[in-house]
């Protein structure tokens, strides 16, 4: 495969992120990966990262009191951002699992988001943490018993000039289908979508 992602052995790879651009805005996508215009963050951004760093380490300190509250209730498991691939002819995909287990039977994803962003890791096309299950299980022959999403509902706007807050609400736990049904969608829609990534490269090479 031609994809415009290759690693230091010349090695082509997608993630996550690149499919999920690819798939909301073409334009985007080829303003991102194939032109390399650098990602801008935001206040929403650096919040969540802020979010993530304060689970990853333990370390609450960047909150308020009534903010740590909250983000201790979030489940923690064993490790913190092990890196999987799932291989493929031709290319290889690669992601980051917030935290699993240290059997790695369980893993979590950490998302945060205003109203209603919650309902978004309950449709059909949200597939991260099949992605990381099909990867453990190719790497180490495990099968992952239990994924979710542990939402944290985040308050203030920052259009408006607002400080962004972890709101005083309990994190949210949103199951994951892994049937193996669901699996095998997922297995063969990121083989799709890589091959519309490459016909759209291909395309579109300056």
């Amino acid at each position: 495969m031609n994809l415009p992602s290759k690693d230091k052995y010349g090695n082509n790879y997608l993630s996550y992120s690149q499919i999920q651009t690819f798939k909301r805005s073409e334009e985007d996508y080829y303003n991102q990966y194939i032109l390399k215009v650098p990602f801008k963050g935001n206040e929403y951004t650096d919040f969540g990262s802020k979010v993530g760093e304060a689970l990853k380490l333990n370390d609450y300190s960047k909150f308020t009191n009534k903010e740590a509250k909250i983000l201790k209730q979030v489940t923690r498991l064993n490790e913190f951002e092990r890196c999987i691939r799932i291989m493929y002819d031709g290319f290889y995909l690669i992601g980051y699992i917030d935290s699993n287990s240290e059997d790695l039977t369980q893993i979590i994803d950490y998302k945060t988001g205003g109203a209603r962003k919650e309902f978004e890791y309950q449709k059909p096309n949200y597939n991260q943490l099949q992605i990381y299950a099909l990867g453990i299980r190719q790497e180490t022959g495990i099968r992952v018993k239990d994924a979710s999403v542990e939402f944290i509902r985040r308050g203030g706007n920052a259009f408006k000039g607002d400080k962004l807050y972890v709101k005083d609400e309990p994190p949210i736990v949103i199951y994951q289908d892994l049937s193996e049904k669901r699996l095998k969608h997922v297995y063969w829609d990121i083989l799709s979508t890589a091959k519309e990534i490459e016909r759209f490269y291909n395309n579109n090479l300056i």
